[in-house]
């Protein structure tokens, strides 16, 4: 039998375009004590926390965000919580793409060079690419290197393959890393992933290789990644993301020769409230039918 949904949104009233979806879906707008479904579009942890410590009658929240490791001391047993999955692949993947680009042609050198200083000619076109994790952005990762014919290696934890790529287990990602021209780093980050690239990881990658990050800053050990790029064992970095965060001004990797640094802008919530409100419109939906909702945390697995 169909059940009700009332949501509310907290800190901030609801978009309207966030309120249409919910009342298409089946569902209503209300307020917070008296919602089943809570849609949070805060930036605080512990003030999602502590609003729910309040509101004992929402049986599940949902997240506005892909990675959600600051959340899991939140999530608990009697509600279930929702992360934003597959809102911000497409976003992301174009900037790593970007990002690629630009530490394959040397351009943070000559941007910081400050005066005429033609760089080597390099191309992505051919070159073998691995991508570290599975899921959404190297879903959408994959579509736009295509065109430029790159032979691509995804590592992830699932063994079920993916269109225009060959799938290896994180056993093999040592000889992913030394396979590959450009690393993207795209996973989640856990305990398992924290600082998987470290010093002796960097040391397996070609002199030649560039590494692009643009998932969790601590997935890369950023002593050794600066230690990497000062002495020259790997060419280049791209980061919009970095481990601490911000980067605080004087920060040796600013310096780091061939780094270059976007200040975790590649996905953000204002550009992609459509994906998001279609989420949260289907998994009301869900919730009225009885039906699994999208996007479940797995605090064991960390996202």
């Amino acid at each position: 039998m169909p059940r009700a949904c009332p949501v509310a949104t907290l800190p901030d009233p609801p978009t309207g375009s966030l309120a249409h979806a919910v009342r298409a879906a089946g569902g209503t707008v209300t307020t917070p004590d008296e919602a089943v479904g809570l849609v949070w579009l805060g930036t605080e942890p512990a003030a999602l926390g502590a609003a729910l410590a309040r509101l004992p009658g929402v049986r599940w929240v949902q997240l506005p965000w892909a990675g959600v490791e600051e959340y899991l001391p939140y999530v608990d047993a009697h509600r279930q919580w929702c992360r934003a999955r597959g809102v911000y692949g497409v976003q992301v993947a174009e900037h790593a793409l970007m990002l690629a680009m630009v530490c394959l042609r040397d351009a943070a050198r000559s941007v910081r060079s400050g005066r005429w200083s033609p760089r080597p000619p390099a191309v992505l076109t051919g070159q073998p690419v691995t991508i570290v994790g599975g899921g959404e952005i190297a879903r959408a990762l994959l579509p736009m290197l295509e065109p430029f014919g790159c032979d691509v290696t995804v590592v992830r934890r699932a063994a079920s393959p993916l269109p225009g790529a060959a799938v290896v287990p994180y056993r093999d990602l040592d000889a992913a890393l030394a396979a590959a021209r450009v690393v993207v780093l795209a996973a989640s980050l856990t305990p398992a992933t924290r600082r998987l690239i470290d010093a002796r990881r960097l040391g397996v990658m070609r002199s030649d290789a560039c590494l692009v990050n643009v998932a969790r800053g601590a997935l890369v050990d950023t002593g050794a990644l600066v230690r990497a790029l000062t002495e020259g064992r790997i060419a280049a970095a791209g980061l919009d993301v970095t481990d601490p965060e911000p980067l605080p001004p004087g920060h040796p990797l600013w310096r780091a020769p061939g780094c270059f640094i976007t200040a975790h802008c590649a996905g953000e919530l204002s550009v992609a409230y459509p994906a998001f409100d279609r989420q949260v419109g289907a998994n009301v939906a869900n919730w009225i039918q009885g039906r699994p909702l999208l996007g479940v945390i797995d605090r064991t697995r960390g996202y």
